[in-house]
């Protein structure tokens, strides 16, 4: 017990003396080295997203150049003239008989070349013919171009078919115009589609889908007959579309990108060109021609560019510079080897790698900032700028990334120097602060046994001490000391107990331990809750012609009713505000039957409601909104805070009940699958929903007989 003491009071006095000694390299060491760290991490920071911003202009301006470009293109003449004259010459071709070699000859193509391709790629449809061409100017196309194609590697080339039709001479009087055109401009393909029967009557490359319809033929799924029916649907003739990136069966399943405006000739619809976009322009103006270094991102920093669907729009620059390495380091952090047997064959990362990343979810949220997070490459820190970016029709974001090693090695260093430097200072201060407290250390080991119990918990320790001097004025001290702990003890037992009630009134169970564990930001995610709005119909004309205490009682009878029906089923209520009462169920705890309680606590509220009413002389009627759908939830605040959610989920549930019908329940499709076939649900249809536009919408009535009784 001495030593305890000894070693205890010399501890103390050690700590003194090495806080004397070691206060200026301390002080001055650290706020160098905090402020060179501040700044190189601001300037790294400043570096990348100068570089974001810049890649994210260059970007912008390509798209914009394309919109005007294909714009200029489908009011040309030269265009005007061929889709009509190629349009003519398709029909000319539809009704001109087939002979049975040309067509047994193009399915033979596609059941020996084409359609084992899809099936070694994995995504063929279940028979060859899903892909077959059917109309008679398709099958003689295709075999005129595809199947006895003399330059197979390169269609393009292929000026026209020898083969005296009116297709022939068209093809031959435009395609070398059109072929330039894809050339100099760095498009890969170029289109021209009917508009009555969304044909492709004619593009440069003959992929599969040359001659067949975009509206119902074995491509009408595509991105490129997406953005066709856009064109046709519109009726201004400055429209210019732009799809996203897709895997496209007629291109071997490799991911493509198509912009497309419609043809008129005066007040007259034509048809429709688009061109397919070439991935390796993108890819230069991302990469700086693949010049890293001199945009200043180093060994390890790459600019990116990805989809609402978290999947990147650009190659990776560890693909571009060792794809075998790269893909030895996506197998070594666990990536599928489907997904590396897809990046093989594409020969491209574009829609193979998803970026589920903070900094993405942000920039596709419309922020724009910095973020420390782990690479998907190889789960090292990275620094990455994020902004989204500004394409009609086009949700992407741009991030700019490097190492955050290679960001702040500096700092490595200076570190490395100050370790050694304080390693020093501190050896010859502990040497010369043990000399000095060996002497010091006397007459206070009389209070070390003391002092002891009271650790071990027993505050009836007491001190005897005879003389009255320093140390027996310290006893009785220490006496009067532990008296009081013990009283306050006591006291602050019984507070804790009275402070966890009242906490457990504002929070729920879950999240307040999590507070008095120390937690401070209290943020969660939930992928399926279901949110219930109820407001009160009239309420606030009501509340001015009663007495304030009146309606104080009412609503407080009211909701005491919904929170004790709400405790019976699970559910969490969020907050009141005035005469609305929000609750979810599905969290903090989550339960697979969230919709079904929430529906049986609507029709338990609607039911209160009409009962407190009577009882209290009222004309009460609630109209109740329910949505389900994923949220965030988190803690407001920090001396009165609240539980609270956000999400598009919860605004949704606001417009339920806002634009529902006094006395019903209204839902939405997400709420309805979940409870059809157990509840009477009627279809209201749509509704406008602000900033939604219109949503459909159902009445909850009440269970079905079928189902179980409502408690």
């Amino acid at each position: 017990m001495k030593a305890y003491a000894n070693w205890s009071i010399r501890y103390k006095l050690l700590s003194l003396l090495l806080f004397l000694f070691l206060t200026t390299f301390a002080v001055t060491g650290t706020i160098a080295y905090i402020k060179y760290l501040d700044g190189l991490k601001q300037d790294a920071a400043n570096q990348l997203t100068g570089i974001r911003r810049s890649k994210a202009f260059q970007i912008e301006s390509y798209y914009r150049t394309i919109q005007s470009h294909v714009r200029t293109l489908s009011e040309d003449r030269m265009f005007i003239d061929a889709a009509k004259e190629f349009r003519r010459a398709y029909q000319a071709l539809n009704t001109s008989p087939i002979p049975a070699e040309v067509m047994e000859a193009v399915f033979e193509n596609y059941r020996v070349h084409f359609y084992p391709d899809m099936q070694m790629l994995k995504i063929a449809r279940p028979r060859p013919q899903d892909y077959f061409p059917v109309t008679p100017a398709a099958i003689q196309l295709q075999y005129a171009y595809i199947v006895t194609n003399p330059n197979p590697g390169d269609r393009r080339k292929m000026e026209s078919a020898d083969d005296g039709t009116d297709y022939s001479r068209v093809h031959a009087k435009y395609h070398r115009a059109f072929r330039k055109i894809i050339e100099a401009f760095g498009y890969y393909d170029l289109y021209l589609i009917d508009y009555e029967t969304g044909r492709s009557l004619y593009d440069v490359t003959k992929d599969r889908d040359f001659g067949t319809s975009l509206k119902d033929g074995p491509y009408s799924d595509s991105n490129l007959a997406k953005v066709t029916r856009q064109c046709l649907a519109t009726a201004n003739p400055d429209d210019v579309f732009f799809s996203d990136f897709e895997p496209y069966e007629a291109s071997r399943g490799e991911p493509t990108q198509y912009v497309a405006s419609p043809i008129w000739d005066g007040q007259q619809r034509i048809g429709v060109l688009a061109l397919q976009l070439s991935t390796d322009a993108i890819e230069e103006v991302v990469t700086g021609r693949r010049g890293w270094e001199a945009d200043g991102l180093g060994r390890t920093g790459q600019t990116i560019i990805v989809g609402s669907d978290y999947r990147v729009r650009t190659n990776f620059r560890g693909y571009l510079g060792d794809r075998e390495g790269f893909l030895a380091e996506l197998k070594a952090i666990g990536a599928p080897d489907d997904e590396l047997n897809r990046i093989r064959e594409y020969r491209t990362t574009i829609l193979q790698l998803e970026m589920k990343l903070p900094s993405v979810t942000a920039a596709l949220q419309g922020r724009e900032g910095q973020e420390v997070e782990q690479a998907v490459e190889d789960r090292t820190l990275t620094l990455a700028s994020y902004m989204p970016l500004n394409i009609p029709g086009l949700n992407w974001i741009i991030e700019s990334r490097i190492h955050l090693d290679e960001a702040l090695k500096p700092v490595s260093e200076m570190r490395r120097l100050f370790s050694w430097w304080g390693v020093g200072l501190l050896a010859l201060s502990i040497l010369a602060a043990w000399f000095l407290t060996r002497q010091i250390l006397r007459p206070i080991n009389a209070l070390v046994g003391a002092v002891q119990r009271v650790k071990d918990g027993d505050l009836t320790a007491k001190v005897e001490w005879k003389w009255k001097d320093e140390l027996g004025m310290l006893s009785e001290t220490f006496n009067m000391m532990t008296k009081s702990i013990r009283e306050k003890t006591e006291l602050i037992e019984e507070k804790n107990r009275e402070n966890e009630a009242l906490l457990l009134n504002i929070l729920p169970g879950e999240i307040a331990a999590r507070l008095k564990e120390g937690e401070h930001e209290i943020a969660d995610s939930f992928s399926e809750v279901t949110v219930l709005f109820g407001d009160l119909v009239g309420f606030t004309d009501l509340s001015s012609r009663i007495p304030a205490d009146r309606v104080v009682d009412t609503l407080n009878g009211l909701f005491s009713r919904f929170d004790q029906s709400a405790g019976e089923l699970g559910i969490e209520k969020i907050k009141t505000i005035g005469d609305c009462y929000m609750a979810v169920c599905g969290l903090p705890q989550t339960c697979p039957d969230h919709a079904e309680r929430m529906a049986r606590m609507a029709l338990r509220m609607v039911a209160a409601t009409r009962e407190y009413g009577l009882e209290m002389g009222l004309n009460l009627e609630l109209r109740i909104g329910i949505n389900s759908g994923p949220v965030v939830a988190g803690v407001i605040g920090t001396s009165k805070f609240i539980y609270d959610l956000w999400g598009d989920t919860v605004n949704l549930a606001s417009r339920m009940e806002s634009t529902g019908v006094p006395g019903q329940i209204q839902v939405t499709r997400s709420v309805y699958e979940k409870l059809k076939g157990d509840f009477d649900l009627e279809s209201r249809g749509l509704v406008h929903v602000k900033g939604k536009g219109e949503i459909e919408s159902w009445l909850l009535h009440g269970r079905l007989q079928a189902a179980e009784v409502f408690a």
